[in-house]
């Protein structure tokens, strides 16, 4: 543990002395509620928040901390669970794409989703190696409940390397966008998973139609009262209003939509 500390002091360059001496800190953790670099919890827990580091600070706790935690099968702050964690989290960092990707995402996302986004991506290249991925995904549900697992999914299935950036590069002609707009409608999707359908020109008319009508069936069965129906480019718009026009003479359906001012991003929710 010292090791660990002495290159945090060397990390961050002595301007967290006082937090760093403290003798009692017993595990050492990453987490998203700190409101400094560097934070103790409950008397003994150190906290490091990343995201109010700068580069190479950030370039630094990669090289001589993560490293050091991977060396360290036997040091205290290690149990075996955590030291298999660590090794398969270092060889699926982000890397190459995916360095890209989240470079295109960085300013666009709000932070949450962002850092979601970022472990999403661990969990992707270690699915593809052929990994145990069930503990990954566990800790990323933990860290945001209301969207972790949906994102994971998403990131899995390649929709934040495609379809969120096209749906950016959609809005982003609009004349009253807004980034807070793109972010909402991202969130919206993410959080309605389970319940939404993808119209893409890459599937049949009838195969969607028969994936509507089984979640209908499915989600009324279960209580959940809305499936949600997103649509890209003209022809995925005007696939989704003629799936709509199924449904609107039964009662027991609400159609709502939103229609981007050019025609080529719609967002229609059943309400039943």
């Amino acid at each position: 543990m010292n090791l660990i500390l002495d290159k945090l002091k060397t990390i961050f360059h002595g301007k967290f002395d006082d937090i760093l001496s403290n003798n009692n800190i017993k595990i050492f953790d990453f987490s998203k509620n700190t409101t400094n670099i560097l934070e103790i919890k409950d008397g003994q827990k150190l906290d490091i928040d990343l995201g109010k580091a700068n580069a190479e600070e950030k370039k630094l706790v990669k090289e001589r901390i993560i490293d050091l935690m991977v060396q360290s099968e036997n040091g205290a702050f290690l149990s075996a669970d955590s030291f298999q964690k660590t090794k398969k989290i270092k060889s699926n960092l982000p890397t190459g794409e995916d360095e890209e990707l989240l470079k295109f995402y960085k300013d666009k996302l709000k932070l949450e989703m962002y850092k979601a986004l970022e472990a999403s991506l661990v969990v992707r290249n270690a699915f593809k190696k052929g990994e145990e991925i069930t503990d990954l995904k566990k800790d990323i549900s933990k860290l945001y409940p209301t969207f972790g697992k949906n994102i994971c999914n998403l990131v899995t299935r390649e929709y934040f390397h495609t379809h969120f950036k096209d749906l950016y590069d959609s809005m982003i002609e609009d004349q009253d966008f807004d980034i807070n707009l793109y972010q909402r409608k991202v969130e919206k999707i993410v959080q309605s998973l389970p319940y939404t359908v993808f119209v893409t020109r890459y599937r049949s008319y009838d195969d969607l139609s028969g994936e509507v009508r089984f979640k209908l069936e499915k989600l009324n069965k279960y209580g959940a009262g809305r499936l949600l129906l997103h649509g890209l480019g003209r022809e995925n718009v005007s696939a989704t209003l003629n799936l709509l026009e199924e449904y609107k003479d039964d009662k027991s359906i609400t159609i709502q939509k939103e229609l981007n001012p050019g025609g080529t991003i719609i967002t229609a929710t059943l309400i039943f």
